[in-house]
């Protein structure tokens, strides 16, 4: 989804998507989400793995590994199995960390 694009509604999807505009609404995928610099993603997501630079916003489960980039901000209520944070990186809000994949 491109930098000047805008999304609003459900998306499931196989293999990798990466998000450069603003998303509004449910992801759910068994792979990784990306969300570039200038991307925004709100709503409730469910993936196997997310690397965030831009904003990730919501109700987020992220099943196996959360990679927050410099500049880049998850915020909400976030379930996950193994997070990174780079310096630069945020996270705000009510967080689960598991330490392993979840189910």
């Amino acid at each position: 989804m491109g930098a000047d694009s805008s999304y609003e509604g459900d998306l499931s999807f196989t293999g990798r998507v990466r998000v450069d505009g603003q998303f509004t609404g449910c992801i759910y995928t068994e792979d990784c989400l990306e969300i570039g610099a200038k991307g925004v993603v709100s709503g409730e997501c469910d993936v196997a793995r997310a690397v965030v630079s831009g904003r990730l916003e919501g109700k987020i489960r992220v099943r196996e590994h959360l990679l927050i980039e410099a500049g880049g901000v998850v915020s909400g209520v976030v379930d996950v199995g193994v997070i990174e944070i780079v310096m630069g990186g945020r996270l705000e809000g009510e967080v689960k960390v598991l330490g392993k994949k979840m189910d």
